[in-house]
């Protein structure tokens, strides 16, 4: 009979045995697909070779979920061709043979002081320490195994050999090529090397007449700087005679070229893309045509290729004034699009506000791209909520503003969009309900489902007072009941509280009473909390937690958390219903909860937010009876309901909005507070 495994053999098999199993079963699947038939060609012909592409994509489709849900609630995108209206040539512009060269040295400095040489010093000196330290492992291998030394020296001679009769065939092959290039190179203006004097003289011809010769050189040396470390090994990439030419070539470009393609084509500041369209048939165009082809598309060369923030804010501050000027170039507006969703994404403030101010005016301007627009901001924004710490809570907040105010350029067809989304919210959302199995609850219970939903909520809140909203407001204010009543008890505790926050803002949007306070009764339900669990300290932050992990939900801090932020929640709810004539009603269960809470928390840091609270409520409670004492009017009469107080309302000077008000304050870092910024966007 065989003896029975111990535990802990159990439990490693159980563990590892079997992983490693199906790992391998996997990697052997997938080299079968990968092998060859026996015919002798090594890719199938008929049509499988995408077999083990497929196979990758399903494994990495059931290891992540959230990359699953995006794929669910992202918008589809048309694919364009990326500069298909742009010549296959290489960018250059026949230049006037006449145009002036100078060759000075610039106050002394040789062309050595050159781009190259102050860009990638740091990195030379980097591979040396590099080439260093492998040399010298080496060394000690060599000296601990002679054989293998011998070995090297064997095949070094025999490299060694190979390469000497390989260049002396080059060389033979190249000989009469070199004698046309070197007399072709030397006169040729795409190689003669470009000095300040140079770049000067041809900036004070263009400044005074844009129909110079010289802007089509200036536009060529603006091509070179913009593709400087991409193609090093072409001669005219070595036309810069110092740092100081690149920088005096980048800067004028980009400040004037508006002014001058403006001038060339007759065309005011306040161009739109009708009278764009029309010039391009006129036969003023033609000549200015290849000009402003090479600006575009150099500049967003330069975009791609640029690294520094500063420098690339820069240039999008002064590509935004020609942004008319795409509306010529579909597909480069496309392929402009492309470039500017990449750097708003980024973590980079400034950069990030640059970007979206292009964005914004291209949308604006050119109303073909305002689908595009609309699409690629929904679908960036879902890919940068994928994970919410907090370092990015800001940044995705941001994203928020920008989104809602670029879907707010067009409401009505925003909104179609918008009902679309939240149809797959809604979806998801009843799948989950019916099913229950934690792989459909973990779609909710996600950063990208929580921030689509705040996202329309966002964006009701800017519109829903000038526009018929109605049938989205509806639609999401059942994806937040659904949500909240979907996760009960105190692990998804911040979960419901961002929840009930959307809530808020829906009802301060709407004048809607929704009841809140029912959804926060978790949070004022005492929890006895140990001597050892007091003495400990763990920072608990609500605003990057949608799950409050299970080591943390007896502690003392999370207790803390969760009234503070329940009653930086209700004091919004209150403060939003504090001059109606309900109020008392709408006070009366929280008050008990919060009255016994008081009573019977042993935290002393949260007894006086709590009985601040408890004063102010029955504060504004007596005041509120004092005042329907006197009026005469039922609570059928929705004319004099809504009168009520309305004088004290507008003066907003009562006790507790002032109370709210500091709490809004004092709450605000924690990650809980009003929205404000979404005022400020609308």
């Amino acid at each position: 009979m065989a003896k029975k495994l111990g535990k802990k053999a159990r439990k490693f098999a159980r563990k590892n045995l079997q992983s490693a199993a199906k790992r391998n079963r996997k990697i052997r699947n997938q080299l079968n697909h990968r092998r060859p038939r026996r015919g002798g060609r090594g890719a199938r012909e008929d049509g499988d070779e995408d077999v083990p592409q497929r196979v990758d994509d399903a494994a990495m489709a059931t290891n992540d979920a959230a990359d699953a849900l995006i794929d669910g609630l992202e918008f589809p995108e048309d694919d364009i061709e990326i500069d298909a209206d742009l010549s296959d040539s290489d960018g250059y512009i026949s230049e006037d043979p006449g145009c002036p060269y100078y060759s000075d040295s610039e106050d002394g400095d040789d062309v050595k002081d050159s781009i190259m040489q102050n860009g990638l010093d740091r990195q030379n000196d980097d591979m040396n320490l590099d080439i260093k330290k492998q040399k010298k492992k080496l060394k000690k291998l060599l000296d601990k195994d002679p054989e293998f030394a011998n070995f090297l020296e064997k095949w070094q001679s025999e490299l060694e050999s190979y390469r000497s009769k390989e260049d002396s065939d080059e060389e033979d092959g190249m000989d009469s090529m070199d004698d046309d290039d070197d007399s072709n190179d030397a006169n040729s203006p795409n190689t003669k090397i470009l000095t300040t004097k140079t770049i000067s003289e041809w900036c004070q011809l263009v400044s005074k007449e844009p129909k110079s010769p010289a802007l089509r050189s200036l536009l060529n040396a603006f091509r070179d700087a913009c593709r400087y470390g991409v193609h090093s090994d072409n001669p005219s990439m070595q036309r810069f005679q110092s740092t100081r030419v690149f920088y005096q070539i980048i800067s004028f470009v980009l400040s004037e070229s508006d002014n001058i393609f403006r001038a060339l084509l007759e065309i005011s500041d306040d161009a739109n893309k009708g009278q764009i369209m029309n010039l391009r048939n006129s036969k003023k165009w033609q000549p200015v045509d290849p000009l402003l082809k090479s600006y575009l598309r150099n500049s967003l060369d330069l975009l791609s290729q640029l690294t520094d923030n500063k420098i690339l804010s820069f240039v999008l501050t002064r590509l935004r004034a020609s942004a008319v000027l795409f509306s010529a170039y579909p597909s480069t507006s496309s392929r402009l699009l492309k470039i500017l969703f990449r750097l708003w994404a980024s973590g980079d403030q400034s950069l990030s506000l640059s970007a979206f101010l292009m964005i914004r005016e291209v949308a604006a301007l050119l109303p073909d791209c305002l689908d595009l627009c609309l699409t690629k901001a929904y679908n960036t924004y879902l890919a940068s909520t994928k994970l919410v710490n907090d370092r990015n809570t800001k940044h995705i907040d941001f994203l928020m503003n920008c989104l809602v105010e670029l879907y707010s350029l067009d409401v009505q067809k925003s909104c179609e969009r918008a009902v679309t989304s939240v149809g797959q919210l809604n979806a998801i959302l009843r799948q989950a309900s019916k099913t229950k199995e934690k792989e459909d609850l973990r779609k909710i219970d996600n950063w990208q489902y929580i921030n689509c939903v705040n996202l329309w909520v966002r964006f009701l809140c800017c519109n829903y007072k000038d526009y018929n909203l109605n049938p989205l407001f509806s639609q999401v204010l059942q994806v937040i009941r659904g949500a909240a009543h979907l996760f009960p008890g105190t692990r998804y505790l911040p979960l419901r509280l961002k929840l009930v926050q959307m809530l808020n803002e829906l009802s301060t949007c709407s004048q809607m009473f929704f009841p809140i306070p029912s959804l926060l009764f978790d949070c004022l339900e005492f929890r006895e909390v140990s001597q050892k669990e007091q003495t400990q300290k763990t920072k608990v932050n609500f605003s990057s937690l949608l799950k409050v992990p299970k080591s943390l939900l007896k502690s003392r801090d999370f207790q803390e958390e969760c009234v503070l932020s329940a009653i930086q929640v209700l004091s919004a709810h209150f403060a939003q219903w504090s001059y109606h004539v309900s109020f008392p009603e709408v006070a009366t269960i929280p008050l008990i909860l919060l009255k016994r809470l008081h009573e019977q928390t042993t935290i002393e840091s949260l007894h006086r937010p709590v009985k601040r609270l408890i004063d102010q409520v029955n504060e504004n409670k007596d005041f509120i009876e004092r005042k329907r004492e006197v009026v005469s009017f039922s609570p059928n009469d929705k004319a004099s309901v809504d009168s009520f107080l309305q004088e004290e309302k507008n003066s907003g000077n009562a006790s507790f909005t002032r109370f709210y008000a500091s709490v809004a304050e004092n709450r605000q870092p924690r990650g809980i507070g009003p929205r404000s910024l979404v005022t400020d966007t609308c």
